[in-house]
């Protein structure tokens, strides 16, 4: 990257210019182990409130109680005391917890230690706020050092060490305005402040702990037994702490271009050992974020397997959701501009607000991450790609870019798809296209590839800078790059069929190898499209569809997935015969039909002597025999010159209640 050695040196002992900071403070007699800082914010709780603790110690006896006055907008608020209990002691200790609203508002406090008739002011805090912090870290472009004009005293950060005022030492760590500090709060970090500001009205502190130029390795450089030690991640740590920040929304990692410009190998080992010692020093990070890193200029493959593990990050680690910079604009070949890092801003604002603020948009918000790749016909000529189902893709026309020297040429997204990790030629799609969350990739011919990469490991020879084309979704957000990922087999029925059944019901049964559940769908004639049936598990291989009427033409549409792969969508159709029962499930207590098949002669034995009509039908619904029967409890037809085929024999009740039984003619 664009910064020496000696800038990250520099940069790093100015850093280390803090102090341990001790977190007694003594007023007269009073000790405070916990007093709030001018300026200081305290993180909301989920009832949008915050409490500030105060307590500690007075160490003279003789008083009555300890009291504090809250303020907003220096308009008077509350009051809260603790009465003091010396017992036998020369002290006695205190606790006091006011709270105040997250909200575009300044909150002041007044202190008083307080006898029955008189009281004496400790300590005085104005200007303190609740809302949320989050925390940046990672090289660069987490520092995303350009700078805007927009600041608000609600827009906080803790860090900065003022070069002019003799009071202040270079060891405190201040409460300030994000949009001036040192280190920076960066400048997506403050547009991310700006939008919660803007929309919400929430207070934030953001604390930034980027280094430009710093390796995966300078952030891993921790003391087990004393995490504050001042190296780049102890710098951090002891923000973070001065902070109190006990509950941080979202914890941003954007950090590998150094690796993958200089071909260093172990990216997710390192990250994995860096991601433990999270875990450890910030159980109150509610997310971690991992920002894939952009298409980059050096020559090595391994930059590609670095944004694949980011990719992964989301499904490895818990508590982790990731982003992508792919297509953001302002974009030079490693850095923004500030334009560019403002619009990441303001999409990681949208991505979080729904999960964080109870943001009501919530379409096509995150960045679009591949779920499957499979190929989708036999011939295998064609892949499907498989995305979220909550993501609408675009396909982008191709586009008219220039070379390293100037000259125009069209370049399409059917580019930037590669086989089995070879990016020496394209994997030949002769035509892409996207449908809702699926991309089909139509194929020159058929292909044996078993990997399918998306976007190049680097950007190649014929241009200065890659930008694309990229795969997008409606908000214009850039999906995934990916590495090596498997490219399934599709999915095949050997068996689908449906039959009418002896009781009045439809059989439909399947059978495909390799798939975990079925999608079984039904259509009416002249009713419209389909709709499902029902979802059934890899064992379960038929389906009885009881909901059938006489003579009308059913299709049933089934598709089998599995984790890897789908079918292509099968039907079958059938048509019932004009003569079913009007109430199959009394058959079995009503008669007994056999043999079924038959040859010759038919038997048909009720369970109880009945009266009623039998009369027996072909499969077209003209009436061949027609009996009425009276206290009977048996009958025979002959059935012997009958052509071969289905039948319908038909019992009508008195009462009206029809049954009916299909039977086969041999």
């Amino acid at each position: 990257m664009n910064f020496t050695f000696l800038k990250r040196t520099l940069f790093l002992i100015i850093l280390c210019t803090w102090a341990g900071q001790s977190h007694g403070q003594r007023f007269y007699s009073v000790v405070f182990n916990n007093l709030p800082k001018d300026n200081q914010l305290y993180a909301r709780e989920d009832d949008n409130t915050a409490e500030v603790p105060i307590s500690g110690l007075i160490e003279t006896a003789g008083w009555d109680h300890m009291s504090v006055v809250t303020y907003r907008n220096q308009e008077r608020l509350a009051y809260n005391k603790a009465m003091l209990n010396y017992g036998s002691n020369f002290f006695a200790n205190f606790d006091l917890k006011p709270k105040i609203k997250a909200e575009m508002a300044d909150y002041s406090f007044e202190i008083y230690a307080c006898k029955t008739t008189d009281s004496v002011l400790i300590a005085k805090r104005i200007e303190v706020v609740a809302g949320d912090f989050y925390v940046i870290s990672g090289q660069s472009n987490a520092s995303a050092s350009q700078y805007g004009s927009w600041s608000s005293k609600y827009a906080r950060t803790i860090a900065r060490i003022p070069d002019n005022d003799p009071s202040v030492l270079p060891g405190d760590t201040l409460w300030v305005q994000s949009s001036w500090s040192w280190p920076y709060t960066g400048a997506w970090g403050i547009e991310l402040q700006k939008n919660i500001l803007e929309n919400y009205g929430i207070p934030t502190c953001v604390i930034n702990g980027g280094l430009p130029g710093s390796f995966i390795s300078y952030h891993l450089d921790r003391n087990a037994q004393d995490p504050s030690t001042p190296t780049l991640y102890g710098l951090l740590y002891r923000r973070i702490k001065a902070a109190r920040a006990k509950r941080i929304r979202t914890f941003f990692w954007y950090q590998g271009e150094q690796e993958a410009l200089e071909n260093i190998p172990n990216y997710a080992a390192q990250y994995d050992k860096l991601f433990k010692y999270w875990q450890t020093d910030y159980p109150q990070v509610e997310k971690f974020m991992v920002v894939q890193i952009p298409v980059l200029f050096n020559p090595y493959y391994i930059a590609g397997t670095i944004r694949e593990f980011q990719r992964s990050t989301r499904y490895i680690y818990p508590k982790t959701d990731h982003f992508n910079v792919s297509g953001l604009p302002g974009f030079d070949g490693i850095h923004y501009s500030l334009a560019g890092y403002q619009e990441l801003g303001r999409r990681f604002y949208r991505f979080l607000a729904p999960m964080i603020y109870g943001g009501t948009d919530t379409s096509n918000v995150a960045c679009p991450d591949i779920v499957k790749v499979f190929y989708s016909s036999e011939k295998k000529d064609e892949i499907t790609l498989q995305y979220e189902s909550n993501q609408t893709l675009v396909w982008p026309k191709d586009t008219l870019m220039d070379d390293v020297n100037g000259n125009k040429f069209l370049k399409s997204l059917r580019d930037v798809y590669f086989f089995d990790g070879d990016e020496s030629k394209p994997a030949g799609v002769t035509a892409g296209s996207a449908s809702g969350n699926f991309v089909t990739l139509k194929l020159a011919g058929s292909s044996t590839a078993k990997k399918l990469n998306y976007l190049p490991a680097y950007k190649g020879e014929q241009v200065k800078t890659y930008y694309g084309p990229f795969l997008k979704n409606l908000r214009g957000l850039g999906a995934f790059s990916f590495q090596e990922v498997a490219i399934a087999d599709a999915l095949v029925f050997s068996k689908l069929k449906a039959e009418e059944s002896d009781r009045a019901s439809v059989m439909v049964s399947w059978e495909s190898a390799g798939a975990q559940t079925y999608v079984l769908e039904k259509m009416v004639e002249n009713g419209g499209g389909y709709l499902p049936l029902k979802t059934f598990d890899s064992k379960t291989l038929s389906y009885e569809d009881t909901d059938v009427s006489a003579g009308v033409t059913y299709s049933y549409r089934i598709q089998a997935f599995s984790p890897a792969s789908q079918s292509a969508a099968q039907t079958v159709t059938i048509k019932t015969s004009p003569i079913l029962a009007v109430n199959p499930h009394e058959q079995a207590s009503f008669w007994d039909i056999y043999p079924n098949p038959v040859s010759a002669q038919l038997s048909i034995d009720f369970k109880t002597s009945t009266s009623g009509t039998l009369q027996l039908f072909n499969v077209g619904g003209e009436k061949i025999k027609s009996l009425y029967l009276s206290s009977c409890s048996g009958q025979q037809l002959n059935m012997e010159l009958l052509p071969a085929g289905p039948y319908i024999i038909s019992f009508t009740k008195r009462d009206g209640t029809i049954l009916s039984r299909k039977i086969l003619k041999k």
